[in-house]
């Protein structure tokens, strides 16, 4: 799994960092804010200075350059302005640039059940019309209130889909999302857990032992019992290994019980430490702060990386990186945490290895 780091401020981008989104092997763009489209490019720009001046793993470079022609999914943890303002920069994008090839295999777009209820409210009050019924489905609206200001050109180009408390999504083969209710808003917010699983063949064993590449090797991966061949009972995990890897993303809460357990099973977290410290006097409860969200998942024991991200721009990049490392001396955890304002690009192999590329002035 290679997570590229687009922004991590909250709320407000800064010259330097933009406000949150980060983009999960190329294909799943984390939140969409309003200058995603400038962040992205700055980002492709330093992409590519990094790829000439460093020694990147073999598997980023397979992966290549990120481009928006590669994101199929945007995914949304809730819509204030800071997570989807830029979604119709998005989509007209798209209508400039790829309408084509998106009118055969459009955008996904995931969002929270009941997130758009706030904005049916508002249009209600504001406009003084109805919505019947009332309220309209989250999908339906989104698609409407995308198209007032891009057009109807955009039902050929995108999919919406919304994901309910709980549910788990397959988004293809490998990868799966599951949202959790969490308590950022009264409703329409969730974090995530994105899980990436693959079973690879242990292609010397298999040579070693003898085992036909045919029909074979796909009866013994789906047999929980040993498969005689050729008088040998084969196992399955004498020639196949399975690699799992879970990424756990908070998508702005406070760090609560409900939270923990939801990412209890997961090797990486990025979450919400929008704060630096419980005592901060513009401290609220819909938000986490770094002190305590480090001091809780100590007891996370899969856990191999902490990602704070959401920073307010109250505290400059010197602040937040003092907070960092004193809580490594202070601290001994068995995880990473590192600098999002710093940290460019993160490649987690299962089962214990984490490597993190450093943005170089």
């Amino acid at each position: 799994m290679i997570i590229n780091l687009i922004g991590a401020r909250g709320t407000v981008p800064t010259a330097k960092s933009a406000t949150v989104s980060f983009l999960v092997d190329n294909q799943y763009l984390f939140e969409c804010p309003s200058e995603i489209i400038q962040s992205f490019k700055r980002y492709q720009k330093e992409w590519k200075q990094i790829s000439e001046n460093s020694k990147l793993d073999s598997e980023v470079y397979a992966l290549g350059k990120p481009s928006f022609s590669k994101i199929r999914y945007i995914i949304l943890s809730h819509l204030h302005h800071d997570h989807w303002g830029g979604l119709a920069h998005f989509i007209h994008r798209i209508l400039l640039l790829e309408k084509e090839r998106r009118t055969k295999n459009p955008l996904n777009i995931i969002i929270p059940k009941f997130s758009t209820l706030s904005f049916q409210e508002r249009m209600i009050e504001q406009f003084n019309t109805v919505i019947d019924p009332f309220p309209l489905d989250d999908g339906e609206f989104l698609l409407r209130f995308l198209s007032i200001e891009i057009g109807r050109g955009i039902k050929s180009i995108i999919r919406i889909r919304v994901i309910e408390n709980n549910e788990r999504i397959q988004l293809d083969r490998n990868y799966s999302l599951i949202a959790k209710e969490n308590s950022h808003l009264n409703s329409g917010s969730v974090s995530y857990k994105l899980e990436f699983k693959l079973t690879k063949l242990k292609v010397e064993t298999a040579k070693e032992l003898k085992i036909p590449f045919n029909s074979t090797l796909n009866k013994i991966l789906k047999s929980k019992d040993p498969v005689l061949v050729e008088g040998r009972e084969i196992s399955r995990d004498q020639i196949f290994y399975d690699l799992s890897t879970i990424l756990g993303y908070s998508g702005d809460t406070d760090i609560n019980s409900e939270v923990i357990n939801f990412f209890h099973e997961c090797d990486i977290i990025i979450h919400d430490a929008t704060y630096l410290h419980p005592q901060d006097d513009y401290h609220l409860d819909l938000h986490s702060d770094l002190i305590t969200l480090l001091e809780k998942v100590v007891l996370l024991s899969n856990l191999k990386l902490i990602v704070p991200i959401h920073f307010s721009i109250r505290y400059n990049d010197l602040e937040i990186s003092t907070h960092l490392k004193e809580f490594k001396r202070n601290y001994k955890s068995t995880f990473s945490i590192i600098n999002p304002l710093t940290t460019f690009l993160i490649l987690l192999k299962p089962p214990d290895v984490v490597s993190i590329v450093e943005k170089t002035d």
